[in-house]
């Protein structure tokens, strides 16, 4: 009995719908601006909508620290921490991604978009 072998055309196939299926799922992983951001402070949590541009200040141990939040991406624009490191990072929007300010305890880390993840800009 003579084995069939796939064509070209099916190899080719199955090939464009395995590429297909791993760049939907990296869309899916590293969705950006459709989330929010979440702001880890020594006292608390804070969560802003990364649609809505506005300016942000929490309050550390060393003082202030500014989050500026504007086209789906957040980044730290002022800080009182004596080296001033974070302020010098790129501004986030990709799910997972975070920028610290260590010296005054401050995390920000861009969260995707998820069932129940409702967004109503107060302390948890």
């Amino acid at each position: 009995m003579a084995k069939r072998y796939p064509t070209l055309l099916f190899d080719t196939l199955i090939f464009l719908l395995l590429a297909l299926a791993i760049v939907l799922i990296a869309l899916r992983t590293y969705s950006g601006g459709s989330g929010y951001v979440e702001v880890r402070t020594h006292q608390a949590v804070y969560r802003y909508s990364l649609a809505a541009d506005q300016d942000v200040t929490v309050t550390g141990p060393l003082g202030e620290t500014t989050i500026h939040i504007a086209g789906g991406k957040a980044s730290i624009t002022d800080s009182s921490c004596p080296t001033k490191s974070c302020t010098q990072q790129r501004a986030i929007a990709l799910s997972g991604q975070w920028i610290a300010c260590l010296p005054n305890q401050v995390l920000l880390t861009i969260v995707g978009k998820g069932a129940d993840t409702e967004v109503d800009d107060v302390a948890i």
